[in-house]
Parts: C-alpha cells; structure tokens; sequence
C-alpha cells in the first residue's frame, strides 16, 4: 500500500515472469507498469513520505537483490544493495533512514539493518554500516510503527522482537526477545511466497496462520440477530 492508502503497487506476470505495477486502490483506472524486467521481481516496501518503493529481484548470478525505486519524477531504478548472497524482503523505517532485510552472508538468514540514503540527492552523504539484528536465524523483518522495534520470525517460527536505538548515524540493537510462538504459514523459512504476518498501526499482529489438519474450522451463524435489541 502506498502510505495515503490510495494506491496499491504489485507483481504480475501478465506481461513478463514478473514486472512491478501500480495501481488505485478503489480499482479505477487501469494498471500503470513500473519497472519492467526480464527478472522476477516484487515489491516490499513503500516508505511513509511515498517517495520510494523498495523491491527486490532474483537474478539467477547473485540470487536475490534489493532495488529502490523513486515515486516520483523520474522513475529510474537504482541498486540499493547487490552482493554474491540473497538480499530479501526489504523494509523501510518508519522515519526512512533505514532499511531492515534478511540475508543468507552468514550461511543461514539473519536480520540485518543498512542505511538508506535517497539516490541521485546531491549534499548527501552516504553513510557506511549494517548491523546485524537477529542472533539465532531469522528472516521478515516488519518495524514496530514507531520504530523503536524491529520484529522477524526464528527458524522456529517464533515471533522476536528486537530493540532499535538510533545514535547519530549508528544503531544500537538491544539482545532479541521471543513475543509467542505461532503457526504462521511457513514458520520460520524463506520460502512460503513472503511475509505472512503484518503489524496493524496500534500495535496489533495478523497472522496468516496454519490450522491443524485433525481441527475443523468452526462456522458460527447467528440468526434473526438485532444489534439495536442489545443497547
């Protein structure tokens, strides 16, 4: 979603294996192509003053990388991070000065958080760093709304939380704690189509989770129900 909630950017492979559009939320109009790719690639991250779009795209030589793309003006994608391992799933701080993703450098996915610098900004400094947040795997990194945290899933599927304190241009990443365990769809992997969760604007998690295949769903039906009956 876009922060003002009117727009809706996405993957489709109408035209190619899988290019970036956009498009109204209310569903007027027609789709508007983004960025389009012979690569695979899908959106993960809008920052709040709408200005960029974080994405990510597997390129069979370095697996996956993480893209930026300005929102307005010219829209000409640039690197954000690029290396031999999978970048995935980038997200943007609440503020934009940073993004959270996980990597597999290590031999197993970790979080990790990198400085963001605005491309093409002319006065401004790059600023070097990556911190390592998680310590024992991870991966999906959703920021607390007001940025004070840093949630991902273990290789358990356990929901961590972490904390974010920004010093001048460094960060100071508390030791991550387990929240409650879950039945995410997924678990703790990298390989169920992305995040399966979201944190709502107060605080609250939704979860796409897994039932267990001996349990029915129950369906309650209510008849001849009358809210006003109940004031």
């Amino acid at each position: 979603w876009s922060p003002d909630g009117t727009r809706i950017a996405f993957r489709s492979a109408r035209e190619a294996a899988g290019n970036i559009y956009q498009m109204l939320a209310n569903g007027a109009g027609s789709a508007e192509r983004l960025i389009a790719s012979d690569q695979n690639m899908a959106p993960t991250s809008w920052s709040r003053d709408g200005r960029f779009l974080l994405y990510m795209s597997n390129d069979p030589q370095t697996n996956a990388d993480l893209w930026v793309v300005p929102m307005v003006g010219d829209r000409t994608p640039s690197v954000f991070l690029k290396t031999p391992f999978r970048e995935a799933y980038g997200a943007f701080s609440p503020d934009g000065r940073w993004v959270a993703y996980h990597s597999n450098e290590s031999g197993r996915n970790e979080i990790y958080v990198r400085p963001f610098v605005p491309p093409g900004e002319t006065g401004t400094t790059a600023v070097a760093g990556q911190w390592q947040i998680s310590t024992a795997g991870g991966v999906h990194a959703v920021w607390r709304p007001d940025g004070k945290e840093l949630y991902y899933l273990n290789p358990a599927g356990e929901m961590m939380a972490a904390p974010i304190a920004a010093v001048g241009d460094a960060l100071e990443p508390g030791a991550p704690v387990v929240l409650f365990p879950t039945h995410i769809v997924g678990g703790g992997s990298d390989t169920q189509g992305g995040w399966q969760y979201d944190v709502a604007p107060d605080g609250r998690f939704l979860i796409n989770m897994e039932l267990d295949d001996a349990a029915a769903a129950p369906i309650t039906l209510i008849q001849n129900w009358n809210p006003e009956a109940k004031k």
